[in-house]
């Protein structure tokens, strides 16, 4: 069976990923409070790299924001038992109309993946 529940982190930070829950994701980075995410608020996309999963941790249409994004291997995982792997996660800033302009930037960080079968 297709896995539909992962748990990624690196350092501070950790993903909790589940298709069909709610909250569908939850972010945690060490320095804020989590952040939750609902499945209409979630970007999907199949790539030849896997899936990509991306939110918008900081969105402001005046004064740009922050997005994070992670690769999600297909992967068939029998019901209670888990399969470890490996990833990035992609973080995206950018400018908005009313600050100052800048060049969107991007930063990389490796990400230890469980996935599960729930």
């Amino acid at each position: 069976m297709a896995a539909n529940k992962f748990v990624l982190k690196h350092h501070l930070v950790e993903v909790d990923y589940t298709l069909g829950a709610t909250p569908a994701l939850v972010y945690r980075d060490g320095s804020s409070a989590p952040k939750s995410f609902t499945a209409a608020e979630i970007i999907t996309d199949q790539t030849g790299l896997g899936t990509l999963v991306s939110v918008a941790l900081v969105l402001s249409i005046d004064v740009g924001g922050e997005r994070f994004g992670f690769f999600l291997p297909q992967l068939d995982v029998p019901p209670a038992q888990s399969a470890e792997f490996r990833t990035v996660g992609v973080y995206e800033r950018f400018s908005g109309p009313d600050s100052p302009p800048r060049e969107p930037s991007w930063r990389c960080i490796e990400l230890d993946g469980t996935a599960q079968t729930v």
